[in-house]
């Protein structure tokens, strides 16, 4: 019944004495200056009021010539239950006030000069709560109906599990016809144990923000279903502890998860074969390239000064393209190993790892006379023969890329957030920036003049990423290249070594 509020409210003012309307009258109008008053002195005027146009609002005396507050109230509601009902009255009666309060009044007012001025601001309460509750009555209808043609299953209960009420969608979800069912059925939600409301409401205190999870609940015809629910523990209007659930169908979800994990197991399978082929191939073509580098190394021997010019430069041609046959075949194997396999990580000693990588490649550091210098490294969590292979690789290729200067190489560490950021730096040919990021695909060689297989970084960055990080470099033609790689966060860092001793020099060894 409730009037266009962008009209201003329509109040009806019921009282017998025309001071006591006047002047509630002036202080609505004060606090609500575009309402429109009516004063109603007579059944009549009230009948006639109630049955005209619509009313937002109702402020009645409780003694009346002609009836009460309550009965008025209880007029309002039999035709028109969205109109707020307040009483403003003489009458001092705190049972009348509690019993007008169930019945539904919006308020329960003693006519004084405090009380005055707090009229109009329960008028304009009850007006706003008033359309509050008229768009919730609106919207409910249509959000039942998003909810059930969405097949989301609502419902409430209580903290023990005992059903209260429950929509459509939710008895679908559950494979029951009717709530009836629905009380047999045991519901999947949290059950929170509490043996007195004490303890129920030390949960609701601590219980948070809404909890979601995902349960598998069979259906009373024995079929199961996967169902993602969303709850939360609050009190009702009535101070009654209740639990909301959303509840929603994943099954198609949890097909989705099921086919990901097979296929990644079947990927698992395949990479496994792989690295087996892999080892077996590596294995079959490194024999016959033994047996022709061997039996041409023989000829070259046994033929002293008997080959033609040509013959031993085909000669050395075959040796040549055997030998590099031979290291493309090892270093594929090395590439199909570095993504493949459990990642079991230990914690390890990244400055231990880095000796072990400068010792193994000792003799081209002594023919080159390079000089390397390594700060203190950290520990980390990660596979030692793995970044024992990244720093070889980076290493080594900072020692044949060289200018005319003996290389000069740093090794050192950076802490991150939450990574170690390493670096490998030297003051070789550089790269272009261009080329920055096409080294470390798979068989890009920028210098083919130089030997090599052009998978050395390509491994680096399988087994970088393999270890949870990235690889980088910083470079530029004739000044040098760092390169960079990050593990993330493990073990205990080592103390930092002294300045001075990290920047001590050896030509030909390494520090």
């Amino acid at each position: 019944m409730g009037a266009a509020l962008s009209a201003g409210p329509r109040i009806l003012l019921i009282d017998d004495d025309p001071q006591d309307r006047g002047l509630a009258s002036v202080v609505i109008s004060r606090e609500l200056p575009e309402s429109r008053i009516l004063e109603i002195d007579s059944a009549k005027g009230f009948a006639t009021a109630l049955a005209g146009r619509g009313v937002d609002l109702i402020v009645t005396e409780q003694q009346l010539s002609w009836s009460d507050g309550l009965s008025v109230l209880e007029a309002v509601h039999d035709s028109h239950p969205e109109v707020p009902v307040i009483v403003f009255t003489h009458v001092k009666d705190e049972e009348l006030a509690v019993a007008g309060m169930k019945a539904g009044l919006a308020d329960f007012l003693i006519k004084s000069s405090k009380n005055y001025l707090r009229l109009a601001t329960a008028v304009r309460e009850a007006i706003d709560r008033a359309t509050t509750d008229r768009l919730v009555a609106r919207s409910e209808p249509w959000l039942q109906t998003l909810l059930d043609r969405a097949n989301v299953g609502v419902f409430r209960s209580t903290p023990d599990q005992r059903l209260i009420e429950a929509n459509p969608a939710l008895l679908r979800l559950l494979g029951v016809d009717s709530v009836e069912e629905a009380l047999r059925v045991d519901l999947p939600i949290h059950y929170f144990r509490a043996e007195t409301r004490a303890d129920l409401m030390q949960q609701l205190n601590t219980a948070g923000e809404l909890q979601a999870r995902v349960v598998e609940f069979e259906r009373p015809d024995g079929s199961t279903v996967w169902l993602n629910l969303t709850e939360v523990m609050l009190l009702d209007v009535d101070g009654d502890i209740v639990v909301d659930v959303l509840v929603q169908n994943v099954g198609h979800l949890k097909e989705h998860e099921g086919r990901l994990v097979a296929r990644l197991q079947e990927l698992e399978r395949s990479n496994s074969d792989l690295v087996e082929f892999a080892s077996v191939a590596s294995h079959e073509l490194q024999e016959p390239l033994r047996m022709v580098e061997k039996f041409t190394q023989i000829l070259d021997e046994e033929l002293p000064g008997e080959l033609s010019e040509e013959a031993e430069t085909a000669a050395g041609f075959v040796l040549d393209g055997t030998r590099r046959m031979r290291d493309l075949v090892e270093d594929l194997l090395q590439f199909a190993r570095a993504s493949a396999g459990d990642r079991r990580f230990t914690a390890c000693d990244l400055g231990e790892i880095a000796d072990r990588a400068i010792r193994s490649l000792q003799s081209a550091v002594d023919e080159s006379e390079a000089e390397i210098r390594r700060d203190e490294l950290p520990k980390v969590l990660g596979d030692p023969s793995d970044l024992e292979q990244v720093f070889r690789n980076l290493i080594a290729n900072a020692v044949k890329f060289r200018g005319k200067q003996p290389p000069r190489v740093r090794i050192g560490a950076q802490r991150g957030e939450d990574e170690w950021i390493l670096s490998v730096s030297d003051n070789g040919i550089g790269i272009e920036p261009k080329d920055a990021e096409a080294i470390f695909t798979i068989f890009k060689r920028l210098h083919p003049e130089y030997s090599g297989t052009g998978i050395g970084l390509a491994i680096c960055k399988r087994i970088v990423e393999r270890q949870g990080g990235r690889i980088w470099v910083d470079s530029a033609p004739g000044k040098g290249s760092t390169f960079y790689f990050s593990v993330p966060l493990g073990g205990e860092p080592a103390a930092p070594r002294p300045r001075d001793r990290s920047a001590s020099k050896s030509k030909g060894k390494a520090r």
